[in-house]
C-alpha cells in the first residue's frame, strides 16, 4: 500500500488516510442474516469466524491448535464457531471439524467476497493467518487476531485503524521466510493455543459479557 500512495505522492496526490476499507450492500448484509439465522446465530448471538487457510502451507497455524481454539471458545463461553475460506479450504475445514468435540459451522466455499465480508462484520471475532480473509475482516472493522510465523507483520501484518492484535514467536528463523517447502513450521507452532485464547477472552470482554 505504501508503494502505490508514494507512487500518487510523486504525482502531487497526498493520501489522507492509511485505513482500507471495503464496502458491502444491503444484498450481502442480507445474505449474512440469512445464513447465521439458519444456524440459530440470531442478531445478539455471539459468534467467532475462523479462517485457518493460506495460500501456502507454513503460514498455517496447524489445524489441530485451530480445532483445540474453537472448541476451547466453545466449552467455556458457549459461542459459535464458524470456520471461513475458500472452495480450496474445504477439506481443511472438514479436516478441523473431524479434530473437533463440537460442531462448527463450516462455511468454505459457500459465500462470494463480499458475503465473507458481511459475515465478518457481523462476527464477534475473527482468528486468521496472514490471508487475504485477514485482511478484509480488518477492512469490515472486525476484531482481528492475526497470527504470524514465516511472513513480517511489518510487511504484511493488518494496516490503518482497527481492533487487531498480531501474535508472532519467531525468534529462531529470519523474517519474512519463503521456504515454501518448510516441513518444521516451529514458527507457527511456537503460537500456544492458550495465549491465543486469552487475547481472544480480551478482545470478546469474555467476563463482561458472557
Amino acid at each position: 500500500m505504501e508503494y502505490f500512495l508514494n507512487i500518487l505522492k510523486a504525482c502531487g496526490i497526498e493520501s489522507r488516510g492509511r485505513s482500507y476499507e471495503f464496502f458491502i450492500n444491503e444484498k450481502d448484509r442480507d445474505f449474512a442474516e440469512n445464513f447465521l439465522e439458519d444456524y440459530g446465530i440470531s442478531k445478539g448471538k455471539r459468534f467467532v469466524a475462523i479462517c485457518p487457510g493460506g495460500n501456502w502451507d507454513p503460514k498455517r497455524w496447524p489445524k489441530e491448535s485451530f480445532a483445540s481454539l474453537s472448541d476451547a471458545l466453545m466449552d467455556k463461553y458457549g459461542v459459535s464457531v464458524m470456520i471461513c475460506g475458500a472452495a480450496k479450504d474445504v477439506a481443511l475445514g472438514e479436516a478441523m471439524r473431524k479434530l473437533m468435540k463440537h460442531a462448527p459451522i463450516l462455511a468454505c466455499g459457500r459465500t462470494s467476497l463480499s458475503g465473507l465480508a458481511a459475515l465478518f462484520a457481523r462476527s464477534d471475532l475473527v482468528v486468521a493467518n496472514d490471508t487475504g480473509p485477514m485482511h478484509l475482516a480488518v477492512a469490515m472493522k472486525a476484531k482481528v487476531i492475526a497470527l504470524f510465523g514465516p511472513t513480517s507483520p511489518k510487511i504484511t501484518g493488518p494496516y490503518g485503524d482497527g481492533d487487531y492484535k498480531v501474535i508472532s514467536n519467531n525468534d529462531t528463523c529470519d523474517i519474512p521466510c519463503y521456504d515454501f517447502t518448510c516441513k518444521d513450521n516451529r514458527c507457527m507452532a511456537a503460537i500456544t493455543v492458550e495465549e491465543v485464547l486469552r487475547e481472544a477472552e480480551k478482545m470478546l470482554d469474555i467476563k463482561g459479557k458472557i
